[in-house]
């Protein structure tokens, strides 16, 4: 396989002070050297540049302890850093490239770089990028040297974060995390929307009410402004008839009159024509104006569209060229493609031939070599045969006297060997006794610890949910906060006359008083019914302020409001004392509330004459006893806990709307309420946080103590083993003796024997025939490899060849449909463009349509317009000449003295009526004489004083309270539409929970099964036989379960990991490490000293399969022992001079690599051997 890492170069990182570069050159690389030389940096240096952030993982803790800190011959550097070229031609990285090269930089000061490929990039990028290859942060690719103790002495909810590595479940819980957080934000939102709706409730029903009267006063006024109108009109009707009948009465001058009167009517009659056919032609010009506005409007709307639909045409044209073009380039890399693929085709086909033609020489060869080998066989059974013969005679003497040496001196070592037994024996069962004691000791601080562990989680659940309880109060008292600077629940003008103090456009202090007071919740009810409307008034420190604010109301039509300038206010008598005496009385309600003692003066004014009393019976009975005693004036109002008010005149208000509006003072109210319950949950969120730390602090110090235990347990695990392995040793060394003894005893029974078979015989025609059928064989074996060498790069070569005709074809495939694709957008663009051409000649056709009817429009009412200056000219002359008869009429009631005081008593009363007709209808005339008079009144005086009387009743309204209900009904359902977008948000967010559960769920449990399989494989073969097994402490919830881990070593009984010895341990631990990349392969893994623990055939085991899993992906590894080393295919040299690291590449020969196991390792460990590196 092609390697994953091709090249490192290290400079400036913790003892690699000068720059190293090294290639790497074959699947399995051994990083050899003494202690302390710098081998594990190097490891460190390969974990940070894969973007590791923990310093601690790095053996430090600060981030500038990994730069060269200086030794006694050389200064510190300020500068490290480690760069990485990987080979990504599979793109086992997701990157399009064929080398992958990570730069990481850091300086003295603390600042650091980060480069993929010679692009700036961050850490997360780094850890995208090697996300589920198993080199990220946490992989586990890379083992240092505390992982094997890590994953030996985790509890099982750490080793489960092992499995959700291999799993990939590290995704889904960073989107769960993510979802977490959207839903906990879109609640939180909720919240305060709903705590708006219910604040925007509480004040929709009296608003509602106040508008419904705001309506019913609108039609009231108009009702009484009609009747009025219709009133006046007839009584100046019936006022003039009864002056003309009068006239008619006298002598013949008022025929005079009379034909004047006649005169000025008939005038009156043509001004009244004209004035008809005027208005006429008014309505008229209305109406065609009316047609030719909305005619104009048709007219720009089609222009618009026409523009819209002109940029939407060239932004089509524009990405149809744009689609084009790419279509073109593709097509042409189509065809690049094609012609690689017959190249490769081409190559396969000669690969395959020449193939063909050389497996027949092969098979011939191999025949001839299995021929001669059998006769070479035949010819060394006869030479060996021989050749004891011919020896035996000559040795048997010899070796009869040293048997009986040697027997002398094995007896000898049986008895030293028997009294060491005694001792081992005796201090094996010592360290046994001790180890139970201290596993027992283990054991009962873990399960205190795992109950440790569950009551932090329970006390951090509930500081949480403390903290939720403050963040909710938070926002409403920021909700709370916000309304009464708004000034919700005040009235129009006072929300109006805050918002242009917050803009600056009054400058000055202005408070209402219902903000200004803070009153006991039992008192609430009773203080707002008795201020009323007096809330909405506004404290002011000087009479200045509040006459600027009047000004500003006045120029800005935003209401009338009630100003208290502190500095004029004097302050009333309060309620007599002695009253607090009486039944049912609280006290007065300026003695009841807190307020600042600067607004003492307009408290005492609002509130010094007010009682409170407990009931409304008590309230009644306390007025009835007041005036019976003549003494009512000692207060103004009584008002009842429940909200009720008694006046001074026996008057009762009370009752209660459905929602109740909330008003300044209950806002006010409600407002320290929540902010006493906000400290309230503070001091609880402090209280569990202080005893989450104490129990984390106890937690910790536990855990030192558990890890100081479990390090002696271990050291004395380690010593029991090494007496146990000594033990074996002896009594293996003991039976060996006992067998070499009686082998002798055996042998020299058979030496007579052996003499006596064996006659001497010759050897040299032997000796030549064996050596030309050696030379023969050794020709055909070197023939025969050439072949199956060339045999093999062929095969090689057609296998490269194959991918690279299956790469080219799939990126074939993939040109050919995004081409595909361009065509058919460029399809359905046409088809656009076609519609949008129907279109804009069905629009230009209407805008034709429209201006011949604008031009039609405007000429009729250019033609009205001048008729009806004619008619104005014309009514102007009539005018003229009434006025003149008018005149003339005058001067002849003059003459008449005698009707002289009745026309003037008319005239008064006509004044009179013209005077309210002025005031009713100022822009209308009055009608004229000659009106006919109906038979009856249209209109009572006893009908206007109904209507009177309704609109006195009405009371005071609130004009605006119609809008104002429009507008809160209008923000009313927005954050209905909103709260509903909010639901439906977090119902997608659980449901988006539940899925990231169920699939992690299920990759967790999959990959389970598949590591548990690979677990069993591979512990069975590093073990030779055995069984081992994952078992999950809860398969309720696999992702907040443990893994326990139990083997069973041949021979030995099924027990948990923990219990096993120190090797067994080690090895099982490697098995699972091992499992994790099968089930998941890496194209890189970093092994330090992970062969540490192991010894005699466990580390062959091990080094064996080393090998093979060198076959699918690269390995480092990081060793002291030669085992290991010897299948290493290129060794990394590391020395120290002067404190400084150095590596030196080394490939050991081929006739090394070709050697036995055994021969290997004599090489490498021969103190003088050429193959040892020399850094």
């Amino acid at each position: 396989m092609n390697l994953a890492l091709t090249r490192l170069r290290l400079h400036g990182f913790k003892t690699f002070a000068q720059r190293v570069e090294i290639e790497l050159a074959s699947n399995l690389t051994a990083i050899v050297g003494p202690n302390g030389c710098g081998k594990s940096n190097l490891v460190d240096a390969l974990i940070w540049a894969l973007g590791e952030a923990n310093v601690r993982t790095l053996r430090a803790q600060t981030p500038t302890e990994v730069l060269f800190s200086g030794s006694a011959a050389h200064k510190p550097l300020g500068l490290a850093e480690v760069a990485l070229w990987f080979n990504n031609e599979a793109r086992w990285l997701p990157l399009d490239v064929d080398e992958v090269q990570i730069t990481r930089r850091l300086y003295r000061s603390g600042e650091w770089e980060c480069w993929i490929n010679r692009t700036p990039a961050r850490l997360r990028d780094l850890s995208d990028l090697f996300a589920g290859t198993g080199l990220g942060r946490g992989g586990y690719a890379i083992v240092g040297q505390g992982d094997i103790d890590a994953l030996l002495n985790a509890p099982p909810e750490e080793r489960r974060r092992w499995l959700e590595e291999v799993a990939g479940v590290a995704f889904y819980r960073t989107r769960r995390k993510d979802a977490l957080r959207d839903l906990e934000s879109a609640r939180l939102h909720l919240t305060r929307v709903d705590d708006v709706l219910r604040e925007l409730e509480r004040q929709r029903e009296p608003l509602r009410h106040e508008a419904e009267r705001a309506l019913i006063y609108r039609e009231l006024r108009r009702q009484l402004h009609q009747l009025e109108r219709a009133y006046l009109q007839y009584e100046y009707l019936a006022l003039q008839q009864r002056t003309q009948h009068a006239q008619q009465e006298r002598n013949a001058l008022r025929e005079t009159i009379l034909q004047t009167e006649l005169a000025i009517a008939e005038q009156e009659a043509d001004a009244e024509t004209y004035g008809h056919a005027i208005a006429q032609l008014e309505s008229d010009m209305d109406t065609l104006r009316t047609v030719l506005q909305s005619q104009l409007t048709a007219e720009e709307r089609i222009l618009g569209e026409l523009s819209r639909w002109d940029e939407r045409e060239h932004a089509l044209h524009e990405l149809a060229r744009t689609l084009h073009e790419e279509a073109e380039s593709l097509q042409a890399q189509e065809a690049e493609r094609q012609q690689r693929i017959a190249e490769l085709q081409a190559e396969l086909h000669a690969i395959e031939t020449e193939a063909q033609s050389l497996a027949p020489t092969i098979q011939q060869t191999e025949a001839a070599a299995k021929e001669l080998e059998t006769r070479r066989r035949a010819l060394e059974t006869a030479y060996q045969s021989t050749l004891r013969q011919h020896s035996a005679r000559e040795s048997a003497q010899r070796q009869a006297e040293q048997l009986r040496h040697e027997a002398s001196q094995i007896e000898t070592r049986l008895n030293e060997l028997r009294a060491e037994l005694e001792r081992s024996y005796t201090e094996l069962q010592t360290l046994q006794a001790q180890e139970e004691e201290l596993q027992s000791a283990v054991d009962a601080l873990e399960s205190e610890q795992a109950h440790s562990e569950r009551q932090l989680q329970q006390l951090s659940r509930e500081a949480q949910a403390h903290m939720r309880t403050a963040e909710t109060l938070r926002a409403r008292v920021r909700a709370l906060e916000s309304s009464l600077q708004a000034g919700e629940g005040a009235s129009p003008a006072v929300r109006a006359l805050l918002q242009a103090v917050r803009k600056g456009e009054l400058q000055g202090e202005f408070v209402p008083v219902g903000a200004a007071l803070t009153v006991p919740e039992a008192y609430q009810a009773a203080i707002s019914a008795a201020l009323g409307g007096a809330a909405n008034d506004i404290l002011t420190p000087t009479e200045a302020e509040a006459r600027a604010a009047v000004e500003w109301l006045k120029q800005n039509r935003a209401g009338r409001l009630t100003f208290l300038p502190l500095d004029l206010l004097s302050s009333p008598q309060s309620a007599s004392q002695h009253l607090a005496t009486a039944a049912g009385v609280l006290g007065v309600a300026a003695e009841l509330a807190q307020y600042d003692p600067r607004y003492a003066p307009a408290v005492r004014h609002l509130l010094g004459r007010v009682l409170i009393v407990d009931t409304l019976e008590n309230a009644v009975a306390l007025v009835r006893t007041l005036r019976r005693q003549q003494r009512a004036g000692e207060f103004s109002r009584i008002a009842t806990l429940d909200g009720a008010v008694v006046q001074l005149n026996g008057a009762i208000t009370g009752g209660a709307y459905a929602n109740e509006r909330s008003s300044l003072l209950l806002l006010k109210a409600e407002l320290e309420r929540t902010r006493a319950d906000l400290q309230t949950a503070e001091t609880h969120l402090h209280e569990a946080e202080a005893t989450l730390e104490t129990h984390r602090t106890a937690h910790f110090e536990r855990q030192r103590q558990l890890e100081t235990l479990r390090r002696q347990l271990r050291e004395l695990a380690q010593q029991r083993m090494r007496t146990e392995n000594e033990y074996k040793q002896r009594v293996r060394e003991t039976q060996h003796y006992e067998a070499q003894r009686q082998r002798i005893h055996e042998q020299l029974a058979q030496l007579d024997a052996t003499l006596r078979q064996h006659p001497e015989a010759n050897l040299d025609t032997l000796e030549a025939e064996r050596e030309r059928l050696q030379t023969e064989y050794e020709t055909l074996t070197r023939a025969l490899a050439q072949q199956r060498a060339l045999m093999n790069q062929l095969e090689s070569r057609r296998r490269e060849v194959q991918r690279q005709i299956e790469t080219e074809q799939r990126a074939t495939k993939q040109l050919h449909e995004r081409r595909q694709s361009r065509q058919t957008r460029l399809q359905s663009l046409q088809h656009e463009l076609n519609q949008i051409e129907s279109q804009r000649a069905a629009s230009r056709a209407e805008l034709e349509r429209l201006r011949t009817q604008i031009a039609h429009a405007q000429s009729e009412l250019d033609i009205r317009r001048a008729e009806r200056e004619r008619l104005l000219e014309q009514s102007f002359a009539v005018n003229d000449r009434i006025r003149t008869l008018r005149a003339e009429l005058n001067r002849l009631a003059e003459r008449e003295r005698a009707l002289d005081l009745q026309v003037a008593r008319n005239e008064v009363k006509l004044a009179e009526i013209e005077d309210q007709w002025r005031q009713i209808a100022p822009d209308e005339p009055l009608p004229e004489p000659e009106t006919p008079l109906p038979e009856k009144p249209p209109v009572t005086r006893a009908e206007l004083e109904r209507v009177r009387r309704a609109l006195a009743e009405l009371g005071e309204v609130n004009p605006a309270a119609a809008e104002e209900y429009a507008r809160l009904n209008e923000r009313y359902a927005h954050l209905e539409r909103q709260r509903a977008d909010l639901e439906q948000t977090c119902a997608q967010l659980e449901q988006q929970l539940r899925e990231i559960d169920a699939h992690a769920r299920e990759q967790f449990l999959k990959t389970f099964e598949s590591v548990c399989e690979a677990f069993t494989m591979r512990f069975q073969q590093l073990f030779e036989g055995g069984q081992a097994e994952l078992i999950l402490t809860d398969t309720r919830d696999p992702l907040s379960a443990g893994v326990i881990v139990e083997a069973q070593p041949p021979g030995k009984r099924r027990q948990r990991l923990e219990l096993l010895s120190g090797g067994e341990r080690a090895l099982t631990a490697i098995a699972l490490l091992f499992a994790f990349s099968t089930v998941k392969p890496s194209p890189l893994m970093v092994l330090d000293e992970v062969d540490a623990a192991l010894d005699g055939r466990n580390v062959q085991r091990f080094a064996d399969y080393l090998k093979q899993m060198a076959e699918s992906s690269q390995i480092l590894i990081v060793t002291h022992n030669p085992i290991t080393t010897a299948v290493a295919q290129q060794w990394l040299g590391v020395s120290m001079t002067g404190g400084i690291s150095r590596i030196v590449p080394y490939t050991p020969p081929e006739s090394l690599l070709e050697a036995d196991g055994v021969e290997r390792r004599r090489a490498i460990i021969q103190p003088a051997s050429e193959t040892t590196p020399q850094p």
